[in-house]
């Protein structure tokens, strides 16, 4: 498990900051163009973004089993709305075919998370 807090924190690191600087060099290579107000929106988004490789930092080193189960599920719900989120904007063509890679990697994410909530018991101690 401690493979995919890492690899995950990883990925927010790179969202989130990328987010928070340059939103609109995020959201370019897919098609998507911000105005100022969704500039604004966007680097909020980066900050909150960046809260959750703090958090995947603690749960790593932590051998508290609530603590780790309480992480996955947030996760695993933020993954999955975001996710049904990406999959209608997409699906709406609010973005170019690139944004399925985005889309995509929110599933994968959600499926991984997943995995620990249905394998709890096993996993998770």
């Amino acid at each position: 498990m401690n493979t995919l807090f890492l690899v995950y924190l990883i990925a927010e690191v790179i969202f989130g900051v990328g987010f928070l600087l340059s939103p609109g060099l995020m959201m370019d290579p897919m098609g998507v163009t911000l105005d100022e107000t969704s500039t604004t929106f966007a680097r909020m988004f980066g900050s909150l973004i960046i809260s959750i490789p703090v958090l995947l930092f603690f749960v790593r080193k932590s051998q508290s089993t609530e603590f780790r189960r309480a992480v996955v599920y947030c996760a695993f719900t933020y993954l999955l709305l975001s996710t049904i989120i990406l999959l209608i904007n997409q699906l709406k063509g609010l973005m170019n075919p690139l944004g399925w890679g985005i889309v995509m990697i929110h599933f994968i994410f959600m499926v991984w998370f997943g995995y620990y909530i249905i394998n709890q018991n096993k996993v998770l101690s």
